[in-house]
């Protein structure tokens, strides 16, 4: 048991660096949705420009690995900084096609960032420590977005404009030096010989069931989320809360994530199967819920939070059914492949409520994410019975 212990503790540090990686975008988290709002007008022109912006993020997530066989993981991953230094600065204006093309620049840097930092954990971590690593990365990553939403609200009403954007720029700054001490420069790719092939890559990936139920588990949860976050702030203007309330729901309901060690510690105690089937379907009748109340504010906001508790217990897995699906030799690749499920969310997440929202009043958003997560309750009984 000590043993475990130690080697569990060992990784903490490493964990540690999510939550300073993720902190330079969480700040913005909800300040963007809500400065679409003001610059479009309604939830469904919102709801059309993520929907383009994100028709972008495809593509990068399936080409970063292709480019990360010409660079080293270093090289990228200052890339990636770079791209969202760039974002942050854009983001700040009130133009329209600016504030776009920040949107896209936004969208690069979190996707590239996020496949460069799987490999990193696929390198550094040993397979049979997954399980244990996953909810701490997730617990670092998830602080940093309850604390982010909220701050940069707060900021941005009671202080200056400007300051939100300041302190993201901050949090990349500290990324850098986080990524230096922690020596992950120094680490590569353990490359093949064989040329990487695109098209393959998809063939490959689709043909393994464990690697397609991972990505489609992932994508419903992440779809979940992505509605959590661009939504909720918006309902909140709508319903007459205001932007420091929403900020601060989105916050809250984040700040479930602090109990992913214990989600983590049912899921290996029961079985990954019965968590997340469990996760899918308190999500999905919560969110039904919120659907039903959504003309009472006060108790919407409620199951709001309560929702994003069963989307938490989902978090307790991280990315391990990924993880313990992919084979050494095809991590660069399938981690490639695998990484559109966030690009897959912010497509479809924004795409459908863009149609529903021309003919349907906000709350139908709630209906339909609890419908996919039905969806995805179902499907989780396909997990292997020993995860």
């Amino acid at each position: 048991m000590p043993v475990t212990q130690d080697a569990s503790l060992r990784y903490l540090p490493f964990a540690g660096f999510f939550f300073v990686a993720t902190a330079a975008r969480a700040v913005l988290l909800s300040i963007l949705p809500l400065k679409a709002l003001s610059l479009l007008g309604s939830a469904q022109h919102v709801s059309v420009l993520f929907f383009i912006v994100s028709i972008c993020g495809i593509g990068i997530s399936l080409g970063v690995y292709s480019a990360l066989r010409r660079i080293s993981l270093q090289v990228g991953f200052l890339v990636s900084l770079l791209m969202m230094t760039a974002s942050i600065l854009l983001l700040f204006s009130n133009n329209l096609w600016a504030f776009s093309a920040g949107m896209v620049f936004h969208i690069f840097g979190i996707t590239s960032m996020e496949v460069i930092l799987n490999l990193y954990v696929m390198q550094r971590i040993p397979r049979n420590q997954l399980s244990k690593f996953e909810p701490w990365r997730m617990v670092a990553a998830v602080v940093a977005l309850s604390i982010g939403p909220w701050l940069g609200v707060y900021l941005q009403s009671t202080y200056a404009d400007w300051l939100p954007y300041t302190v993201a720029i901050a949090g990349v700054i500290l990324t850098l030096i986080y990524f230096r001490g922690l020596g992950l420069h120094r680490l590569e790719i353990r490359r093949t010989r064989t040329a990487s092939n695109l098209i393959r890559n998809i063939k490959r990936f689709l043909d393994q069931p464990r690697l397609r139920l991972a990505w489609i588990l992932t994508l419903a949860r992440s779809g979940w989320w992505q509605l959590f976050i661009i939504y909720t702030p918006i309902y909140a203007v709508h319903s007459g809360l205001g932007e420091l309330w929403g900020s601060a729901i989105v916050s809250i309901g984040s700040a479930w994530t602090l109990t992913v060690p214990f989600w983590g510690w049912v899921a290996r105690r029961y079985s990954l199967r019965f968590l997340m089937r469990t996760g899918f379907l308190m999500t999905s009748l919560v969110t039904t819920a919120v659907f039903i109340f959504a003309g009472s504010p006060t108790i919407a906001v409620a199951l709001l939070i309560l929702a994003a508790l069963g989307a938490t217990m989902l978090d307790g897995s991280g990315h391990v059914l990924f993880l313990r699906a992919v084979r050494s030799s095809e991590r660069t690749e399938m981690a490639g492949v695998y990484q559109t499920y966030r690009d897959a969310a912010n497509l479809a997440v924004p795409g459908i409520f863009a149609v529903l929202l021309k003919f349907f009043s906000l709350p139908v958003v709630f209906a339909g994410g609890a419908v996919w997560m039905t969806a995805a309750a179902v499907t989780s009984k396909y997990i292997p019975k020993r995860m």
